[in-house]
């Protein structure tokens, strides 16, 4: 199913980093308040790469409270080749 949202004018942070994150941004600003949120998204949106990558992380990296706030969500294979396209990584 195409994603037709307007993300650019909306006012949710989450939906602005989820839409970052599907360009192959903002993976710096996924943490544990949030990648709940985003996996529900992914999943909504049909975005199953997006949707196993946040799982990965809430795994490794969430709910860790000896770890740092700041780890950040990995580099994607998602990120827009200027096209419109996804790169192949």
């Amino acid at each position: 199913m195409p994603d037709n949202t307007d993300w650019s004018s909306s006012k949710d942070e989450t939906a602005k980093i989820y839409h970052e994150l599907k360009n192959g941004g903002g993976h710096e600003r996924v943490n544990e308040q949030n990648v709940q949120t985003l996996i529900a998204m992914a999943a909504q949106y049909g975005d199953a790469e997006l949707e196993t990558q946040l799982r990965e992380w809430q795994v490794t990296c969430g709910d860790d409270n000896a770890s740092p706030p700041s780890r950040a969500f990995p580099p994607s294979s998602l990120a827009n080749d200027g096209r419109g396209g996804r790169q192949q990584r």
